[in-house]
């Protein structure tokens, strides 16, 4: 809503010209002078004045029937907003509230070099702390975050990882069958968020899910972090749950439309 106090300082023609960009973002064909003038309600002559000037610019452009279409230029200024965006700053405030209503500690990962890699922590806000650092480098199949990535790699990157890296063993609940990780892989898939229980340090299990970038792919993943003796095996799918809600609204933050929701 538009504070009335503020209207005056307004530019009536541009507050036009907006209107018309959002109605033809709007709708999935083009659309003529006729039907956005009176979608917007726009004078014709307001129209043509506005339409040619934003097609100078390439912001519409206009088909052979005389019809206009959103342009180009609108994804280079998307792409141009989407690459500023720091997915430690779009993503820390999801993460803080994670920790807050969860009370464990939050990471925030990348897949680099075939391994997850913290760009970001947030504490626990009770006096559990743990060594991991902005950094530190975990084998995929050793962690939450490292899981949820591997979960949502093709299998062919996922094959020359493992190729390369292997399956070492941390601890002995370590998964060190390809098999069986791909098994668990999946798993995670389906629920929406991976577990890591003793796998990389004994005593320690961690939830890690997903998130996407506008275009949908892969941008890095974020997990909770605590004590096996704060976390039993009958809390996992509801802290699950909170993890996967989470990284979905990072995702959301970044762009991400699920196919779902787009169709």
């Amino acid at each position: 809503m538009v504070d009335s106090s503020s209207k005056k300082y307004t530019v009536p023609s541009l507050e036009k010209a907006l209107a018309i960009i959002e109605t033809l973002a709007e709708h999935d064909s083009p659309l003529g002078v006729s039907e956005l003038c009176k979608m917007v309600g726009v004078p014709k002559t307001s129209a043509f004045f506005i339409l040619n000037t934003l097609d100078q610019h390439r912001y519409i452009v206009k088909n052979e029937e005389g019809k206009y279409s959103l342009g180009y230029r609108f994804i280079h200024l998307g792409q141009s907003i989407l690459n500023k965006m720091d997915i430690r700053e779009q993503a820390k405030p999801f993460m803080e509230e994670l920790s807050h209503d969860t009370r464990f500690t939050v990471h925030l990962a990348v897949l680099d070099q075939g391994e997850a890699l913290y760009l970001e922590k947030v504490e626990s806000p009770t006096f559990v702390k743990f060594s991991t650092y902005v950094g530190q480098r975990w084998p995929l199949h050793v962690s939450g975050v490292g899981k949820a990535l591997a979960s949502h790699l093709s299998d062919r990157e996922l094959d020359r990882i493992l190729e390369e890296k292997g399956l070492q063993a941390k601890t002995e609940n370590t998964v060190t069958s390809v098999k069986e990780f791909k098994s668990i892989l999946a798993l995670a898939r389906k629920q929406g968020y991976a577990v890591e229980d003793e796998e990389g340090e004994a005593g320690i299990r961690c939830i890690g899910s997903s998130f996407f970038s506008h275009d949908g792919k892969l941008t890095g993943a974020i997990s909770i972090t605590a004590l096996r003796s704060e976390l039993p095996v009958q809390d996992i799918p509801l802290i699950g749950e909170k993890v996967r809600q989470a990284a979905s609204k990072i995702s959301q933050r970044l762009g991400f439309v699920p196919s779902d929701v787009a169709k």
